[in-house]
């Protein structure tokens, strides 16, 4: 699954999330309790695509996931920097970071200043986003927040 078909599945999630059944909670408070892999870009921040309006965090939960999605293409269609790469034992990898899910939906989403989601596991069939909606984020780091506010993030 591409980004841009993680970013179509968004309405089925809104959909998962405001209805807040044991399943789709479950999932969540997995990714929130789980360390994650994000991808830096070639300026130093986190690797992200900006895709209908929402900056996407692109966010990976294992080491071969990452760099099966390295190794098939960045989807530079859309738009993305370059990944960072270092030297790692002799080869180039991407340069990332490990986050646990709860900071990168509680801090890092909101930080953005924009609508900010997560597209977890881009380029695989188990891939998944968690938009900037309510019971995901923050409710000031929402969608609707932020068109509330003229599309300026809120702080506390």
């Amino acid at each position: 699954m591409q980004l841009t078909d993680l970013v179509a599945a968004q309405k089925q999630v809104r959909e998962e999330a405001a209805a807040g059944g044991p399943e789709f909670t479950a999932f969540l408070r997995s990714i929130r309790l789980r360390t994650l892999l994000v991808p830096m870009d070639d300026q130093g921040g986190i690797w992200s695509a900006d895709v209908e309006g929402i900056r996407w965090l692109l966010a990976f939960s294992d080491e071969k996931i990452l760099a099966a999605f390295a190794k098939n293409g960045s989807e530079a269609d859309i738009g993305m920097r370059q990944p960072g790469t270092c030297e790692t034992d002799g080869k180039q990898t991407w340069d990332h970071r490990k986050v646990m899910g709860w900071k990168l939906l509680d801090f890092v989403v909101p930080a953005a200043g924009r609508p900010c989601g997560v597209a977890l596991d881009a380029g695989t069939g188990d891939g998944k986003v968690l938009p900037p909606v309510a019971g995901i984020v923050p409710d000031i780091a929402t969608t609707e927040a932020y068109a509330a506010n003229g599309g300026r993030s809120r702080r506390h």
